[in-house]
């Protein structure tokens, strides 16, 4: 009993608790055998502090469920996919302005990230969107959008948002005037980190070796 309460003691001063007194071990043995364990148990506790920080973070953003990775179990499921709800990003033009659309594909760059936006270009079919994820009060958190500037390029995701037609093309290598506002983003498969070459450094190269 006495050795259980030195446990507790040693404990307490190592995760910081106020000051208590230390009653000293009657033997060597027994003073290593309680370090292993006073370390063993404050590892669990700021394992498990970290984890609850982590969660707590997601579980504040009310917006929490307008992007995300989609789970695996729901892809495997049998609900019939109504293909008629996306739209090919090859018909994207003016005539869907403020209209909302729904659309796949790949991650092919992201040319622009700031502290409340970034933007995604979006690729399926080697036709090419880009696509605004900029924080709004009522559907984008800032969560969100570093959400969208960590995704990996060749991610496979699902964007749900508004199109909006720009009156004068951002410059850059993608200017277009159809673009999408985006609501909501989810990552069907997230692409490996690793990969040797993707589509857009392919593409440059072979564009340098043409001139």
């Amino acid at each position: 009993e006495s050795v259980g309460k030195e446990e507790k003691l040693l404990c307490q001063q190592e995760i910081g608790y106020p000051e208590i007194p230390m009653v000293e071990l009657q033997s060597k043995s027994k003073k290593t055998n309680v370090n292993k364990w006073t370390l063993h148990l404050c590892q669990e506790q700021i394992a498990a502090s970290t984890a609850a920080a982590s969660d707590l973070s997601v579980h504040e953003d009310p917006l929490a469920a307008n992007y995300g990775d989609i789970p695996l179990v729901e892809l495997q499921s049998k609900t019939i996919v109504d293909v008629n709800e996306w739209t090919p990003v090859e018909n994207l033009d003016h005539s869907f302005a403020n209209q909302p659309v729904k659309i796949r594909g790949r991650v092919h760059s992201k040319p622009l990230t700031t502290n409340n936006m970034t933007f995604l270009v979006i690729r399926e079919f080697g036709f090419t969107v880009r696509c605004l994820v900029q924080e709004q009060p009522d559907s984008v958190s800032f969560q969100m959008v570093k959400y969208a500037a960590e995704l990996i390029p060749e991610s496979i995701v699902d964007v749900e948002g508004v199109v909006f037609i720009r009156e004068a093309p951002i410059k850059d290598e993608y200017a277009q005037q159809v673009e999408i506002q985006v609501r909501k983003l989810h990552c069907v498969s997230r692409a490996t980190s690793n990969l040797p070459i993707n589509l857009k450094d392919a593409a440059v190269e072979t564009e340098k070796a043409i001139q």
